[in-house]
């Protein structure tokens, strides 16, 4: 039986309906990640009294959950203006950010006062010397540090997450016990991705696939991931570009998700959001097109026997490859090592059968 939430999900899909808003609230940042994808323009940003305007619109259109990202969100001079703003509204906060700045006390102590239902918070390593190789900045990992201390006492969720690369993919089990002495968990992003202006420099980070097949296996064994394939042939589209979620970036410009980088419009210029979401007057090219692509892709992936098991973007196919049909590399890669490791662990699984039948 599914949960109610699971059928309100199923029929937002169903009927293109917006529940989530991700608010781009800057490009500024204090740290220098050299796998960043933003690609910041020479434009005025939105401010405080703009972006309240935007959560009017957002919050008319049927919108419930915010989350505030950057960029560093805490960089917009009017975070706290915005993120109260989303509370008074009724939204559920989310918010991504790299914690440099939760590191003041009264900063930390004025956040958890909004009662965010959900931080994030990336962690790139273990030490200050792998942690500050990938964020470029020295005593980025002290701070961030002194901010899980925060966090921790005042009692708010946090998710601790750990884009995997090369520079760290040998001390995953030390950043685990690290997140762990803050009583946080830690997860993996193991797709990295190319900025939004195309460049692919992210991508020469990416892990090795050596390393990735042992640790998809790894993970499986100790309960973390389950190596299920999903039912490409079985799904109606392979994600909800265009349909469930809705990206604004630090100008005001709307996307149909965060990875497909063509405006729909501006916050600022549309009058009633969900016109132009349910294309009153006529549906936007891009919006037709993003949802045919989700539709289509399912079909085009069916042919590739990894693609089961592949984190596939149809937005980042179209990025890297100029199809967004395409099984482009890193999806490929995705695919191939988690086909890997689940053929590994089916072999470990007959092994004792075949054993005892040796030794009868």
């Amino acid at each position: 039986m599914t949960s109610p939430l699971t059928r309100f999900i199923e029929g937002a899909y169903e009927q293109n309906r917006p529940i989530s808003g991700q608010l781009e609230l800057t490009y500024r940042c204090n740290l220098l990640c050299s796998f960043c994808y933003n690609s910041p323009q020479k434009r005025t940003q939105l401010d405080g009294p703009q972006w309240l305007t935007a959560l009017d619109k957002l919050k008319a259109a049927g919108v419930f959950n915010i989350t505030l990202t950057g960029g560093e969100p805490f960089r917009h001079p009017d975070f706290f203006t915005i993120a109260e703003g989303v509370r008074e509204r009724g939204f559920v906060l989310k918010t991504y950010t790299n914690g440099v700045d939760l590191a003041r006390r009264e900063t930390a102590e004025r956040y958890a006062a909004l009662g965010p239902f959900d931080t994030e918070i990336s962690i790139h390593g273990p030490t200050a010397a792998i942690h500050e190789r990938l964020t470029g900045v020295r005593g980025s990992f002290d701070k961030l540090l002194v901010a899980l201390g925060h966090l921790s006492e005042l009692g708010l969720k946090v998710s601790l997450k750990t884009p995997i690369t090369r520079l760290n993919q040998q001390h995953l089990k030390e950043i685990e016990d690290l997140g762990a002495r803050f009583g946080y968990r830690v997860t993996y992003d193991t797709n990295l991705v190319p900025t939004d202006d195309g460049s692919s420099g992210p991508l020469e980070l990416a892990p090795n696939r050596e390393f990735l097949v042992d640790f998809f296996v790894d993970q499986a064994r100790r309960g973390k991931m389950a190596l299920a394939p999903r039912p490409i042939k079985e799904m109606k589209q392979v994600c909800g570009v265009g349909r469930t979620g809705i990206t604004i970036d630090p100008y005001g410009d709307i996307f149909p998700c965060v990875a497909w980088r063509e405006a729909l419009g501006n916050i600022l210029e549309v009058e009633a959001l969900l016109d132009l979401w349910h294309g009153k007057g006529g549906l936007h090219e891009t919006l037709e097109q993003v949802r045919r692509v989700s539709e289509e892709a399912t079909t085009h992936l069916a042919a590739h026997p990894e693609a089961v098991f592949a984190s596939f973007c149809p937005a980042n196919a179209l990025k890297e490859t100029g199809d967004p049909f395409a099984l482009y590399p890193a999806a490929q890669v995705s695919g191939s090592t988690k086909l890997e490791a689940a053929e590994r662990l089916r072999e470990e699984e007959k092994t004792p059968e075949k054993n005892a039948g040796e030794n009868k």
